[in-house]
Order: structure tokens, then sequence, then C-alpha cells
């Protein structure tokens, strides 16, 4: 449900709602502010029995059914929740910005998210608040310096972006024994401009064909461009050429997309190859397409239920518990018949049915 204010009109029908929750049914209010003395860790501890037990039963798939990469990959990136002109609380970030040729302040939360990538369910692991004053990188160091109790020998290699290409998160994920792919794109760096040197003068590349498209692949090792890390440092650089076909008017032709694809990773060559990289570098995208997107579109993960920080970080974590719970009950436990043609939207409204219309027998008992 998209707000707290239908799910209070929904224990308002008589004995619908009773079974679940009792005789004494909560307003939109009363759940908010119940909210707001939430503990999180017991939040976080089911979001890690869920992705361990999903691990030892086999339920994680990898999205590329040729891949021999062997280890788990996770991604952390920001989001940005909702914004206000007028409502705030004291984790509020702040921004001045123009309205009808006036300048006004507008209040905003964003958070860092932790979640499983290149595997499928998208399973959301953790949240963390950027609070006022501080970048996302300063949030993302918070979630590595507490997931290695939860996630023991669980996650092997975190995949971020190029606003997290500095020394501390670096080092910090380094420290609680994960490896990091970093994209590698700011032309003021001294690792940039040496990988950039070393490619007018690096030999021929490893070339890589799949359908219409070719790789190009450098491996730079022993890097030691980046003094802050005290160590050396290693960089893939891809560059693809993809063929794909167009229509000009009446007429088909082709034409090819190149793009460069740079990374810098803390893996040593003998840790993993370059393909492997790569594909842990590419597989940050998940986050964006199947986790934020899918999220906040029909989860309803963008919208307020109520504007405390507590419990906004208590609605996430359940969110993400639902989520997870759902998508493997319906991967794990309905037949492919029974689920070709229906989306998980779909079935999460048949399970709501069940659950407390009753109007029709069991959908998930129904031969297909």
């Amino acid at each position: 449900m998209p707000s707290f204010n239908e799910l209070e009109q929904q224990l308002q029908v008589p004995g619908r709602w009773q079974p679940f929750v009792g005789s004494k049914l909560p307003s939109a209010d009363t759940l908010g502010y119940s909210l707001k003395g939430f503990d999180l860790d017991p939040l976080r501890d089911a979001l890690a029995g869920v992705a361990h037990q999903a691990k030892r039963k086999k339920a994680l798939k990898r999205l590329k059914k040729d891949s021999l990469n062997p280890y788990m990959i996770a991604a952390l990136d920001g989001h940005e929740l909702w914004c206000s002109f007028k409502r705030c609380c004291s984790k509020c970030l702040k921004r001045d910005i123009e309205v009808n040729k006036k300048i006004v302040t507008q209040y905003y939360h964003r958070v860092v998210a932790l979640q499983l990538v290149g595997v499928t369910p998208a399973l959301t692991l953790d949240y963390e608040p950027i609070l006022p004053g501080e970048d996302e990188v300063a949030a993302a160091i918070r979630i590595v310096r507490r997931i290695r109790q939860r996630y023991p020998r669980f996650i092997d290699v975190l995949s971020v972006d190029a606003a997290y290409l500095e020394a501390p998160f670096t080092l910090a994920t380094l420290e609680e024994g994960f490896d990091v792919v970093t994209v590698l794109k700011q032309e003021n760096r001294d690792l940039y401009q040496d990988v950039q040197g070393l490619l007018k003068n690096a030999p021929m590349p490893t070339v890589i064909t799949q359908g219409k498209r070719k790789i190009q692949q450098w491996d730079f090792k022993d890097l030691t461009s980046w003094p802050q890390m005290g160590r050396s440092v290693r960089v893939i650089c891809q560059r693809e050429e993809t063929t794909r076909r167009i229509r000009v008017g009446r007429e088909w032709k082709e034409e090819t997309i190149t793009s460069d694809w740079w990374w810098m990773t803390t893996f040593s060559k003998h840790q993993a190859n370059a393909d492997w990289i790569a594909e842990a570098g590419h597989a940050r995208w998940d986050e964006e397409n199947r986790g934020f997107n899918e999220l906040s579109q029909h989860w309803a993960m963008d919208h307020c239920f109520h504007h405390e920080p507590n419990a906004i970080l208590a609605i996430l974590l359940i969110l993400a518990l639902a989520f997870g719970l759902t998508t493997l009950f319906f991967d794990r436990n309905l037949k492919p018949q029974a689920r070709k043609g229906h989306t998980r939207l779909f079935l999460s409204h048949r399970l709501l049915d069940d659950l407390v219309l009753g109007i029709v027998s069991c959908y998930w008992s129904q031969p297909p």
C-alpha cells in the first residue's frame, strides 16, 4: 500500500484485519509514532538472515548465465527519497534553488543503499542516511564498518561509482576484508593521467567478441600513482564497439557506438582476471535498474510515510525485507506455469487478496 492513510482505511473494514493485528486497530498516526521508537538492529539482522538463508538454499542465481566469476558482488550508491519546501526534521539536508525567480530553501533526504548485484533476486542488505554536512562517501563508510559482523564471508567485493574513489573509503573497505571495484573517470587525478599515458604506448589489447559487440581490453597492474593509498592498485580499461541497426527514412543502416570504461580495483592479478573485474564494474547498474527503480515505482520507496529520521530508516528496512521475502516466495514457491505472464506486482496484489479479502479460495493452490 502506498501510504499509512490507505492502510488506516483498510483497517476500518470490519473483520478484515483483526485476525492479524487484534481487535485494537492502530491509526496512521499511531503507526508513524511507533516507528519513531523502532530498534533498527533487529531489522538489519532479519535482512542478513534472509540473505544467508537464500545463499545456503541456492536461491541466488547469477544473472549472467555463463559467468565464471566466483565472487559475491554488492553495490553501494546514494538515492534521494523526497523533498519539501515546508516540512523538515533534524536530519534533513538543505539546498537553495530558484523558484519563480526567487531563491528558496528545499529540504530533502538521501540515503546510501547496499544491495547484492549480479544475482537475482536483488536483495537490499542495508540503508544508511546521509547526514547534514557530509557526502555519501561518509555514510558508505559507516555501512562498510557495520556489515562485516552480519555478512562474514558473504560479500567479497564492493562495486561503486566514481564518487567513491577516495582513499578513506577504499582503505576502510580493505580493513574490513572487502575488495573494491571503482569507476575511474576524474581526469584531474594523477592515476587517471598515468593510465592515459600508458594507453598511448600500450601493447595490443585483448580482444573479446560477443555477437555484435567487440571489446578491447587492457590490464594495468601495480600502479603507484595514488600515494594516499600506500599500496599499488590496478586499472582495467575496456573499449566497447557495438554495432546496431537504425532506421533512417525508409532504409536500415548500421551504426557503431563506442564507449570507454575504466575501473580501479584492489584485486591483484592472482585474485581475479580482468573479465571478472569488468563484470563486477558493470553489475553496479543493477542497483539502479532492479533496486531503486522497482522499489520507487511499485513499492512506494520514495513516499514519506512518516517524517522522522528513525521512522524513515525503519520503513526502508521493512520495505527491503518485504521486497526480498515476497520475491523469494514467488520465485521459489510458485511453479513456472503459475508465474507465467504475471508480474511480481500482480502476484503481490493476489497475496493481499489471500491475506485479507477472502473473496476467492487460495490463489496459490489453484491449478495453473
